[in-house]
């Protein structure tokens, strides 16, 4: 009888042995491979999925969609992560359920997902995602959606996974600069446009070591007092082998992070300069400096403006923190309490673009500024415009009404100027009086102010 169990005992031994490594494995598996909050395929999983599919010879189309739920950082704010992770959950659930069974569907990190589909008609799925996503139902709560999608199309010498993904990430990136539509594909123009990018961002570090960002001042004309010339500073990027414009590196900046950065080192400058003024002249020009609202997800970034103001030992309000419209309505950006914060270190402030954005007036109330800037494009209309379906003095009369001083951009006629001043705006700035300036140029035509 113990002779039987002997042999039993090593089987089942060697049983449990068995089945204890297929559940590691399967639980080292799920660890490399599945993304725990979808029970989809994670970025590995896609990876290795994607990476057979290019070794196979076939010849249908493929597509690599990249998808972001639009907002997602709101959502979460507003309904709590739970919910969060079973919107997430149901919205892979929903891709895996609309599109085919071929198709690869991932979750890459946060709320971006993956998607490897083979079809003749890419349109018919974008729609069938875009209609099927617009609302996800947890419990009794209906939520609404929306995704971005960035569309990469395979072609035949496509043989690497990252490059693919990247390309489908580019196109992402398109898409949520959109107006109409919150779909963009990856074409050769989005090509040549990413190569230009990169070759900026290989230069960049060292362009700014080499000094070769130029501070440029626009005079601005005060209409109450035209001997009180004041500026806005500018940046411009005097390259080694060419001028590169403002148009081609401040958006890469902005998306990249240099923009942190560069805004520092140009607001530095405009302090040298205004010392260098004070004590040629012991006297100083107000000037304005543009701040972009990348400084403004860094906790406590004025602290830095105001560290470089007190090392040259200048006063803040001689200088103006310009922000854009856009700024202040962005959901991601407690505009209210940045403002306070800027005020509590001394600087004035003023409202770039404005009119061009969606701040509404009730806002414009509470924000503690001191100063709007009327867009160029409100300007430019005053030649063809009836003056009473012009907005300005609208924009004008509002503003005093609020205590703020206005600025007009893009005066470049004597027929806007009149105009303006009939309309009591404070300063005038365009091309009519100048354009932007090196500073010794300015200084030249500045003297007034001194």
């Amino acid at each position: 009888m113990e002779k039987n169990i002997i042999p039993i005992i090593i089987l089942i031994t060697l049983l449990y042995m068995v089945l204890s490594n297929i559940k590691k494995e399967k639980k080292l598996y799920n660890l490399a491979y599945i993304d725990p909050i979808t029970g989809l395929g994670n970025f590995n999983f896609f990876i290795e999925k994607i990476t057979e599919n290019l070794t196979k010879s076939n010849n249908s189309t493929s597509y690599m969609l990249m998808l972001d739920i639009k907002k997602f950082k709101s959502f979460n704010k507003k309904y709590g992560h739970e919910v969060g992770k079973l919107i997430l959950e149901s919205l892979g659930n929903r891709l895996s359920s609309i599109l085919p069974d071929s198709a690869i569907v991932s979750r890459f990190s946060s709320d971006v997902f993956g998607v490897l589909l083979t079809s003749s008609d890419i349109d018919y799925f974008i729609d069938i995602i875009t209609d099927k996503t617009k609302y996800i139902v947890i419990g009794e709560q209906s939520y609404s959606l929306q995704l971005y999608i960035g569309v990469y199309k395979l072609v035949d010498t496509d043989f690497d996974a990252y490059t693919i993904i990247d390309k489908s990430k580019i196109a992402l990136e398109l898409a949520k600069e959109q107006i109409v539509t919150n779909v963009a594909f990856y074409n050769s123009d989005i090509e040549k446009q990413v190569l230009k990018e990169q070759e900026i961002e290989s230069i960049m570090e060292q362009a700014l070591l080499n000094n070769e960002f130029k501070v440029f001042y626009q005079p601005k004309i005060d209409l109450n007092c035209p001997n009180n010339i004041c500026a806005e500073a500018l940046v411009r990027w005097h390259s080694k082998n060419r001028i590169i414009s403002p148009s081609e590196f401040i958006p890469l900046f902005e998306k990249n992070g240099f923009i942190l950065k560069l805004d520092l080192y140009i607001f530095e400058e405009v302090c040298k300069a205004l010392v260098f003024w004070k004590s040629k002249y012991n006297k100083i020009p107000h000037v304005s400096v543009n701040v972009s609202k990348e400084h403004f997800y860094v906790k406590d970034f004025i602290v830095q403006y105001a560290k470089i103001v007190k090392k040259y030992g200048l006063i803040n309000h001689n200088i103006e923190l310009e922000i854009t419209e856009s700024a202040t309505v962005n959901d991601n950006i407690d505009i209210f309490e940045i403002i306070r914060d800027i005020k509590k270190q001394g600087f004035l402030i003023s409202i770039d673009d404005f009119g061009t954005g969606y701040s509404s007036l009730s806002m414009l109330q509470s924000l503690n500024i001191d100063t709007i800037k009327i867009d160029k494009s409100f300007v430019d209309v005053i030649d063809i415009q009836k003056p009473n379906k012009n907005i300005i003095q609208d924009i004008i009369f509002l503003a005093h009404k609020l205590g703020l001083k206005t600025v007009a951009e893009g005066v470049e006629n004597k027929a806007q100027l009149d105009y303006l001043k009939g309309l009591n705006c404070d300063f005038i700035q365009g091309y009519y009086f100048s354009k932007p300036l090196e500073k010794e140029d300015f200084e030249q035509i500045g003297k007034p102010f001194y």
